[in-house]
């Protein structure tokens, strides 16, 4: 009795006189664990295959059983290879968005879910769903604003935007830089570059660049013009001096004389 569980039960049967089975049964019975065989160590070699190829496939190429092979990995927080995963491409995320989720799917042969997720990921809303028209008064929106403030406006996701305008051969606009309209152009001069910045929501260095480029004068401050007197002041002394002495602003003077081609003496 004081064998089982020291040794080995084949060794433990030998040295009883009894058989392999009945050590095995005996040992069982009084709760005594097995001695666990000897374990071989792993080689670097076997370590690295650990992730990259099922628990099956490792085991297989070390000897080692499946359950060995699953608990080693997991001890060494390594994740489990999916065996049906595959690695998103270039050429399919290009697909996302270009087509609904469903051809995607059938294109790439992945399931709808795969399709969905990887659209999500990309941050991409899906212009597929509840899809309507475009009408001619949306399609003259196009390009006007920002894809994203367009996408706003109309209720539609700013990929559709993207998309639509595109098809359309519509060229971007940028945030970043001010398209003037027919319209705008009309009020420059009409009043203080100021005011109108202030009107169409920008600051007065665009709004002279414009009106200059245009060659349009600007717009006489209060309604009072210039007379020959003050003229014949311009570049004598400071633009704020004569600013002061004329009781105009100083950016007023500035304009004027420079309209007038005279250097500050």
């Amino acid at each position: 009795m004081e064998l089982l569980g020291k040794v080995r039960d084949k060794e433990a049967a030998r040295l009883l006189g009894r058989s392999y089975v009945s050590v095995m049964k005996k040992r069982s019975k009084l709760g005594i664990p097995p001695i666990p065989p000897p374990r071989s160590p792993w080689s670097d070699e076997q370590l690295k295959l650990l992730g990259k190829f099922t628990d099956a496939e490792v085991a297989r190429r070390t000897g080692f059983s499946v359950k060995t092979v699953a608990y080693r990995r997991q001890s060494l927080g390594i994740r489990k290879v999916n065996p049906s995963f595959r690695w998103w491409t270039p050429h399919e995320d290009a697909l996302i968005g270009k087509y609904p989720d469903e051809e995607v799917a059938r294109r790439t042969s992945r399931s709808l879910r795969a399709v969905i997720s990887r659209r999500s990921w990309l941050g991409l809303g899906n212009i597929f769903e509840n899809i309507r028209p475009w009408t001619e008064a949306e399609d003259k929106q196009l390009g006007m604003a920002p894809d994203d403030e367009i996408a706003a406006q109309l209720g539609r996701t700013t990929l559709a935007v993207r998309v639509r305008r595109q098809k359309l051969k519509i060229p971007v606009r940028s945030r970043h830089r001010h398209y003037w309209t027919k319209q705008e152009d009309a009020l420059l001069g009409t009043m203080s570059d100021a005011k109108l910045g202030r009107l169409l929501g920008l600051t007065v260095a665009p709004v002279h660049e414009r009106r200059t480029e245009l060659g349009i004068p600007p717009s006489r401050p209060f309604g009072r013009g210039w007379t020959k007197r003050e003229e014949s002041l311009l570049g004598t002394m400071s633009d704020e001096r004569l600013a002061k002495k004329l009781g105009r602003t100083e950016y007023a003077v500035a304009e004027r004389r420079r309209h007038r081609g005279i250097l500050l003496r």
